[in-house]
């Protein structure tokens, strides 16, 4: 059992994790979505950085320029730490014998105060997190970000862009707590965002149909922008909109979202398919 699972059970809500995605990535060295894809050799190296506060650093020290200039400025900052990446990767593929993959420069925030994502769109000019412009923010963001890497290597993969988890970003936790940042405004932004609605508390008593729903928005979007997208969150029992539920280590801690209360049920009771969209007649 891992830390973070002691840690929830201690609070006295065993919740259970899970992630759904929709058009998965098979060279993906980030949890939770991580997993060897049958395109994968059968051994490989794949490098996943992390740098939102080097980004965050490079924004906040650059307040006056214009938004071209900023998102090239992001670019070219992408591009430093991609580069870095793959020398990294090549000398252990190298030492170790294994083929070298792909880089993955996703941002992925961890609970330390300044390896936040949220900083970043703060630092580009929101007052908060969820404020008008922040999915125009996420999008600049997002589109430098992968420009910087397909410049600075030819085997950037995996997913590459801005993960906005709540829990394990202390700036996203906040603007939660703060009532700046809603569940319906991280699923907009899921749109522009790498991957989807990421380490969100929920209310103990939502539906299973309510949580079916959420998961078949997010699968929607991802089906028709041709994105991965995923949904990983976790009702806490007994727990209450507003309240903080406390993971421990990465996991971090969130407060509770609120779920819309119009119910889904009489859609998720048709069960079926949903047909794929016509882009899947491209062959």
């Amino acid at each position: 059992m891992s830390s973070a699972e002691l840690t929830a059970d201690q609070d006295g809500l065993g919740c259970a994790k899970l992630v759904v995605f929709c058009n998965s990535v098979e060279d993906n060295p980030f949890m939770a979505g991580a997993y060897h894809g049958s395109g994968e050799p059968e051994c490989t190296i794949n490098i996943g950085i992390s740098g939102p506060g080097v980004v965050a650093n490079v924004v906040k020290a650059n307040p006056g320029i214009n938004l071209g200039e900023l998102a090239n400025l992001i670019k070219n900052t992408a591009f430093k730490i991609t580069r870095t990446g793959e020398l990294v990767g090549r000398v252990a593929s190298a030492r170790l014998g294994v083929p070298f993959g792909i880089v993955d420069l996703s941002l992925a925030p961890t609970p330390v105060i300044g390896d936040s994502v949220a900083d970043i769109l703060e630092a580009m000019g929101l007052e908060r997190v969820g404020a008008p412009g922040t999915t125009a923010a996420l999008a600049l963001l997002n589109d430098a970000i992968k420009k910087g890497g397909a410049m600075a290597s030819s085997y950037v993969g995996g997913l590459t862009g801005a993960f906005i988890p709540v829990s394990e970003d202390a700036g996203m936790a906040r603007a939660v707590a703060e009532g700046a940042l809603t569940l319906e405004k991280l699923e907009a932004m899921t749109c522009v965002c790498s991957v989807g609605l990421d380490m969100i508390a929920i209310p103990g008593d939502t539906s299973a149909d309510t949580i079916s729903a959420i998961i078949a928005d997010e699968a929607a979007i991802g089906m028709i922008n041709r994105k991965t997208t995923a949904v990983r969150i976790i009702p806490a029992p007994g727990r209450k909109a507003g309240e903080l539920v406390q993971f421990g280590g990465l996991l971090g801690q969130a407060p509770i979202l609120a779920v819309n209360r119009f119910s889904p049920s009489d859609f998720i009771a048709r069960r079926g398919r949903i047909p794929a969209p016509i882009h899947s007649l491209n062959n």
